[in-house]
């Protein structure tokens, strides 16, 4: 079974009264894959070696919100590797950066 990732472009829904966020829209999404994004995924924490997996930070198949840092970090190594899906996830990045939306990654392997 290969990588399969998604970056999801998603705006959240925040109260007026309190600002918390209380729901989400998911906008746009970029699909993408291969053993080559394993290294960028491990640099976000997103992805860890089987050996050390723990409850706490297995991420296999579920959502993680990235911040600006991390965002930036996808948009350089997708801009510096030419991979299946690397153009439609940098305008998906750029697209959340303008309009200040959430970029979320979902992986599974």
């Amino acid at each position: 079974m290969g990588l399969d990732i998604t970056f999801t472009r998603r705006k959240n829904f925040v109260c007026p009264k309190c600002g918390e966020v209380v729901g989400h829209i998911d906008l746009d999404c970029a699909d993408c894959g291969g053993r080559s994004w394993y290294p960028l995924l491990e640099q976000l924490g997103y992805y860890v070696p089987y050996e050390h997996r723990t409850e706490e930070n297995d991420w296999y198949g579920k959502d993680m919100v990235l911040n600006n840092e991390q965002a930036d970090e996808v948009y350089r190594f997708a801009t510096e590797n030419c991979l299946y899906g690397s153009g439609l996830v940098r305008s998906l990045i750029a697209t959340a950066l303008c309009e200040k939306d959430s970029i979320v990654v979902n992986a599974d392997w």
